[in-house]
């Protein structure tokens, strides 16, 4: 069985994103009904607590970093932005407390958020030692080209979203949750992703550039990727950013995600492979999952035996001093079914001696048969190989 069960994981992520949605909107409520609840934050700013829509905020065109608006130092509390564009800007030390982005555009020349802060742990309400409302910001249908430096983005909500040309350095993303959007040519450098989400996501290009380490947790889920093209190009970018993610989990020690991720790497490159190395492929697959599914050899196993079985009773095997060839016309005529029955079940018992190494006392293989015995036999001695190496790997993580 995979270790990562996906249905389960989105049924949860599911009601985490309905709470989530609710938890923000009861707060966000409570905070406007009474400004006070909020303290150590400007109120005051331009776009607090008001609805701004189709507006241009930023320069317009295409600049440099170094020609960029700077805005530093503000708070945006509760504030909704409806089919804005934010264009050129350099956010720094700024703080987004509760507030909503809708088909908003962070484009021109992108938008840079350095040590810029997108939540709010600590509880509007008393007693609030150890109660935190982790209030954090939502973007849906929003194109988003930015650079997140030391920035916390944490219990963000992205939703239908693209993402293009986006970095994230040195920031929290914990609990961040991404649903349904697009991810092109991303790179992440030592951030915090534990218990962040994916859902129904399609990307392309997307790396890890550490010069420490990002960080996951047994939280940590990256959904299926979502297929459109469905070309060999498409499951080459599937494959690295499967295995990239893979060797994440293996670098903070989850062994057993990282095997999920690596089996769904093997399976995005097999898609690519030319006719001879996809039968290699398809033989690593079926008979252990890449490794990755010690069920798969029992399987495979059962498959070869019925395979041999079959094999047997039409090449021919000895039973008792009777030679059953049911390649022979003759032979099959006016058989009875418990005949037939008999014949299957001695020329499956052969097939079951063969492939485990012990063989049969009342039944063995002819001389036309005997090469089909050797083959057996060296599928029995891989595959068990396999499926102890398998087994015993996952038990050892």
């Amino acid at each position: 069985m995979p270790y990562v069960n996906f249905k389960e994981e989105n049924y949860k992520l599911d009601k985490q994103i309905k709470n989530r949605k609710e938890n923000n909107k009861k707060i966000i409520s409570q905070i406007k009904k009474d400004k006070t609840l909020l303290s150590g934050y400007s109120l005051n700013g331009e776009y607090s607590f008001k609805n701004t829509k189709k507006q241009m905020i930023g320069t317009q065109g295409v600049l440099k970093d170094e020609d960029f608006q700077v805005i530093s130092d503000e708070d945006f509390i509760c504030a909704n932005f409806f089919n804005c564009k934010f264009q050129n800007i350099k956010f720094i030390n700024c703080t987004f407390i509760g507030c909503n982005f809708k088909k908003c555009s962070f484009g021109g020349g992108g938008i840079i958020f350095e040590n810029c802060t997108f939540v709010k742990s600590d509880s509007i309400k008393t007693p609030s030692l150890n109660v935190k409302d982790n209030l954090g910001c939502y973007f849906e249908d929003c194109y988003i080209y930015a650079q997140f430096k030391g920035s916390n983005i944490s219990y963000s909500l992205f939703e239908r979203c693209t993402f293009e040309n986006t970095n994230f350095e040195l920031s929290d993303l914990q609990a961040v949750i991404i649903i349904q959007s697009d991810l092109f040519k991303i790179v992440v450098s030592d951030c915090d992703f534990q218990n962040f989400k994916t859902q129904k996501c399609y990307m392309s290009d997307f790396e890890f550039d550490n010069k420490y380490m990002t960080t996951f947790d047994d939280k940590t889920f990256f959904d299926k990727l979502v297929e459109r093209k469905k070309d060999r190009d498409e499951y080459e970018g599937f494959y690295m950013i499967y295995q990239n993610i893979a060797f994440q989990y293996e670098q903070n020690n989850l062994k057993s995600n990282f095997g999920e991720y690596y089996f769904l790497g093997k399976k995005a490159e097999h898609k690519t492979l030319d006719f001879l190395p996809k039968i290699k492929s398809y033989l690593y697959w079926f008979s252990c999952g890449y490794g990755e599914r010690p069920l798969y050899s029992i399987y495979f196993s059962f498959f070869i035996i019925f395979l041999f079985t079959a094999l047997f009773l039409l090449v021919g095997i000895d039973i008792e001093g009777d030679v059953i060839q049911y390649s022979n016309l003759k032979m099959i005529e006016g058989l009875s079914f418990g005949e037939f029955l008999k014949h299957l079940l001695r020329a499956f018992s052969l097939s079951t001696s063969l492939f485990s190494g012990v063989g049969d006392e009342l039944c063995e293989p002819t001389i036309q048969s005997v090469i089909l015995a050797d083959i057996e036999m060296i599928f029995g001695v891989i595959v068990m190989g396999l499926g102890i190496g398998t087994l015993t790997r996952k038990i050892v993580r």
